[in-house]
């Protein structure tokens, strides 16, 4: 299984390009190329081989003007930069009084014409300015100038039923005849954005049925939070991805490694941040504060803040990873934890190796045994964890977060579809 690194902060620059043989690809948010072009096209165009996708984000448009604008009533710099390269009229509509709909997006044609042109233009910002000379001279210039395939713009939907579903597919069809219009050997590709938990096998049919022409789909997940599922909600994400992955190369935009196993349903890549995006929700607008530093924690298949972590080390040593940054700064030590603490980037190459080696793990995905083993992880450490205090609690006298999620999982990943 492939992982396309989701790119979320200009910090994060340098460990990608560290940890760049540890990862397939990546998805560039394009409000964030809007905000910053130049240095991030540059960084996009100086590695030698970095296969990449820009995620449109016009699901943005959807959202209210409250979410969107910032105290003075304007919109965000980096959402006002991204429109304004999509339609000369699209940020006024946003300030406006009333809440988009789907009546009020831009001619189908036009709106999609911009967004193809604004994807496959990273080569031409990467030479706007000459204050990213030096950075280009110090990396190099290599060969990722044009993305993997175009993503037409897209919208959140709750029902086939519901406009913004019909808008989506037209507009999808309509970058089809697009990318075959321009002749630059583009394919269009989509991004579904749906909640798993509120369509039922008719729906999913219908889905598949009205998306079969596409080769590239990447279904989001609404707020498919893994340490909060239920196993309906996982059988209907399994679904939707076997479906799908009959007729395309399917990515899954947010994952954490619940919707990695999907990789048996034919799923082919997983996109998140370094130690964030695992989910999102449709509420959730960029910006705001950076994600408190935190431990993944291998056996238990998820984050730990290094607070907790320290206790759960101490009580029990063998949850100690052994990956190469671990070895090397845990030294088999859990009092060491706090090291990671003045080395944070540490924490992102830690979890990069040990997704990636999840990723491998998928090639040879063997139902019963992960399931057997997400039980016997619960039944070790549950009691032992859910009865630890919280040293991140607001009140004194609770305890850590139990391991009740992974037998949510194997009851998930065991139904049958």
């Amino acid at each position: 299984m492939n992982i396309n690194l989701r790119f979320g902060l200009q910090r994060d620059k340098e460990i990608i390009r560290n940890l760049q043989r540890k990862i397939d690809g990546l998805v560039i948010p394009a409000h964030i190329l809007a905000y910053q072009a130049p240095v991030t096209a540059a960084f996009l165009s100086s590695f030698a081989n970095m296969p990449f996708i820009i995620d449109p984000m016009t699901y943005l448009l959807q959202h209210s003007k409250d979410d969107l604008t910032n105290n003075a009533g304007d919109l965000r710099a980096s959402i006002a930069k991204m429109c304004n390269e999509y339609h000369f009229d699209i940020a006024k509509k946003l300030t406006g009084n009333r809440q988009l709909g789907p009546s009020n997006i831009p001619n189908a044609k036009h709106f999609c014409n911009h967004v193809y042109d604004y994807q496959n233009s990273v080569e031409e910002k990467a030479n706007t300015k000459k204050a990213i000379k030096k950075y280009l001279d110090r990396y190099g210039k290599g060969n990722s100038f044009t993305p993997r395939f175009i993503i037409s713009p897209y919208f959140k939907f709750d029902s086939i039923s519901d406009p913004w579903y019909t808008l989506s597919l037209n507009m999808g069809k309509m970058m089809q005849t697009i990318c075959s219009e321009k002749g630059d050997g583009l394919d269009a590709g989509v991004i579904i954005f749906l909640s798993a938990n509120n369509l039922d096998d008719g729906e999913i049919e219908k889905i598949a049925s009205d998306y079969e022409s596409f080769s590239h789909i990447i279904p989001w997940f609404d707020g498919f939070d893994e340490m909060d599922i239920q196993p309906a909600t996982i059988v209907n994400a399994r679904k939707i991805v076997s479906k799908l992955s009959g007729f395309a190369e399917v990515e899954i935009l947010y994952s954490g490694f619940l919707l990695m196993t999907t990789a048996a349903e034919g799923a082919k890549a997983v996109s998140h941040g370094l130690t964030y995006s695992q989910h999102k929700s449709f509420g959730v607008t960029p910006g705001g504060g950076g994600m408190p530093e935190r431990y993944y924690i291998p056996k238990f298949r998820a984050f730990r803040s290094l607070s907790q972590t320290d206790n759960i080390f101490h009580m029990r040593r063998e949850l100690m990873c052994h990956c190469p940054v671990c070895d090397e700064l845990l030294q088999g030590n859990p009092d060491n934890i706090v090291l990671f603490a003045d080395e944070p980037e540490k924490l992102r190459e830690h979890f990069i190796n040990v997704r990636r080696q999840e990723a491998d793990d998928m090639e040879s995905f063997n139902r019963q045994s992960l399931v057997t083993e997400l039980r016997s992880v619960y039944d070790t450490y549950h009691n032992l964890i859910s009865k630890l205090p919280n040293p991140d609690a607001f009140l004194s006298g609770s305890n850590m977060r139990g391991l009740e999620y992974l037998n949510f999982w194997a009851d998930g990943i065991e139904r049958a579809i």
